[in-house]
């Protein structure tokens, strides 16, 4: 006969490894949306306070329930363990699936494969290594303490995922680097004309600009997205480039020093753009100064004989075109104020169905349209339009591709809605895309001026000053505040009472979906609403397991 004790640590344990199974991918959509950074993914874990509370508690429930039972010298241990083992097991497959839940998904590649396997074999050897010292003298008492040691391992899910990727690092290194050769040796082969974009903001749509309209003269290859990364851009070289590619735009992110020069060794630039120098990604950089440093990486990879361009309205900006002189070196901007540019826009005249606008280049004036709204935009045109002049292509037939591009989605792209409008700026938010939102908000013709955020991030010791500022400057324009979530909620509230907003005036949601359900259904004739910001997953106010 079996016995019941041992019957019963061994039901524990593979409760509790079944429950790993489908508990450790919840945790690896996080880890994979930090990009496998151990540091981050554990600061996110301690901020977010992401515990396992039912796990816990049922732990708890069974192992003091299996430690009285041993007093009273009732055979009560196994049903007691199969019962809760059982109950482990229906908490875990009735979760959501995080491969199909989520803003972003868990995405199942070689590497996330790689982890969670190597994950789980190491949490079943530590948990049948633990079940192994109970197993040897197996009592019901023994029970109760194996039932509450699961604490500890119900608790600690994230740091498997973490030991996992430790583990096979070095391997993945080997691989990375090679793919990287790869890569380089394909770009080698090809030789097209780099043009790197780096800056705290605007890098995306710079990029889609600039690359469409150099496709529109020649084959010109670059990543779709926002793909910036290393592994991202490696990928894209070794499926896309082909030898017909003139010309290959590279969009350069930087998440710490050294960032953008590992880029510019992967895809050496020819020329550069730098959009801006500011308060994004403070956080992770810890002064504006270590972000500016971040930023020169791609001046310096630029060669003399190069092209550099950069945006004259930003501070950091301006200071990379004085500091990093090449053969041509240009400043573009909207403001003329902060000194020379090379080339600049006015008569800007937005409507809802775009905007349009004068640049000034070489002493001549170029009237153009773009079916683009916001500053930000405007001068990511502004950007592109510079670069493409650089490299030799005619003003006008430049302005006839910018009249044909299409918003970009989520980027303040305009969409009629009955009678109504809603401004679309969910992408990413910062304090300059924020400000000139509320602009293009107060300025298209309407009915109520509604605003839906859950406020920027990435923003460092500044972040509940920046936002309350910005909400200030929102009270003046809106008739009606959405604030969305918990991670700025205090900042936002206020900021937008210090600027007169009325308490029926605003209003305070969970999250974005029960904000747009609300004002779905209270909805007035001519409203224009503006949603500036959607929150990932990583930064929602509470993770709920």
């Amino acid at each position: 006969m079996f016995d019941l004790d041992k019957l019963s640590i061994i039901a524990i344990a593979t409760g509790s490894i079944l429950f790993f199974v489908r508990r450790s991918l919840r945790y690896m959509r996080y880890f994979q949306q930090e990009e496998y950074y151990p540091d981050r993914f554990t600061r996110w874990w301690l901020e977010k306070r992401a515990s396992d509370p039912r796990r816990t508690a049922l732990a708890i429930t069974a192992g003091l329930a299996t430690l009285g039972v041993a007093e009273l010298n009732l055979p009560l241990a196994l049903p007691i363990s199969i019962v809760a083992a059982a109950i482990l097991g229906i908490i875990a497959f009735r979760e959501e699936d995080p491969c199909k839940v989520g803003k972003l998904t868990l995405k199942m590649t070689q590497r996330v494969t790689r982890i969670y396997r190597v994950a789980l074999v190491i949490y079943t050897i530590a948990i049948l290594l633990v079940a192994a010292g109970f197993f040897h003298n197996a009592t019901p008492v023994a029970v109760g303490w194996f039932w509450l040691v699961q604490i500890i391992f119900f608790q600690t899910t994230f740091a498997w995922l973490i030991a996992g990727n430790g583990i096979l690092w070095p391997g993945e290194k080997r691989i990375q680097d090679g793919f990287m050769q790869e890569a380089k040796t394909i770009l080698g082969k090809v030789d097209p004309y780099v043009i790197g974009i780096s800056g705290s903001y605007g890098k995306t749509s710079t990029k889609s600009i600039l690359a469409k309209i150099l496709e529109c003269v020649e084959p010109t290859f670059w990543p779709p997205g926002s793909i910036n990364t290393p592994m991202g851009i490696t990928r894209e070289i070794r499926e896309r480039l082909v030898p017909e590619h003139h010309y290959a735009v590279i969009e350069m992110a930087a998440y710490k020093r050294g960032s953008v020069t590992r880029l510019c060794n992967l895809t050496p630039p020819k020329a550069g753009i730098i959009t801006a120098v500011g308060l994004m990604h403070l956080d992770r950089f810890g002064s504006l100064e270590n972000i500016y440093l971040s930023k020169t990486e791609l001046p310096q990879a630029v060669p003399q004989d190069g092209i550099l361009v950069c945006n004259g309205d930003n501070e950091g900006a301006r200071r990379v075109w004085g500091e990093f002189k090449k053969r041509i070196t240009l400043v573009y901007g909207l403001e003329l104020d902060k000194g020379h540019l090379d080339c600049w826009m006015t008569d800007i005249q937005p409507s809802e169905s775009g905007t349009h606008f004068t640049i000034h280049w070489e002493g001549k004036e170029y009237k153009g349209f773009t079916k683009m709204l916001g500053k930000p935009m405007l001068s990511n045109i502004l950007a592109a339009f510079t670069m493409a002049c650089a490299l030799g292509y005619d003003p006008e037939y430049i302005l006839a591709a910018i009249y044909n591009l299409e918003p970009e989605k989520h980027r303040l792209n305009l969409v009629k809605q009955g009678d109504g409008v809603l401004l679309d700026d969910s992408y990413n938010s910062n304090p300059t895309g924020f400000k000139a939102a509320l602009e293009v908000l107060e300025a298209i013709p309407g009915g109520r001026k509604i605003l839906v955020t859950p406020g920027m991030i990435e923003l460092g010791e500044l972040q509940n000053e920046e936002n309350s500022k910005i909400a200030k400057e929102a009270a003046g324009v809106c008739d009606l505040v959405a604030v969305v979530g918990d991670t700025n909620r205090k900042a936002l509230v206020e900021g937008l009472r210090q600027g007169g907003i009325k308490e029926e005036q605003l209003l305070q949601f969970e999250n974005r979906d029960s904000a747009l359900s609300y004002l779905k259904e209270n909805r007035k004739q001519g409203d224009v609403v503006l949603i500036e910001n959607d929150l990932p997953d990583l930064y929602e106010a509470a993770v709920r397991f």
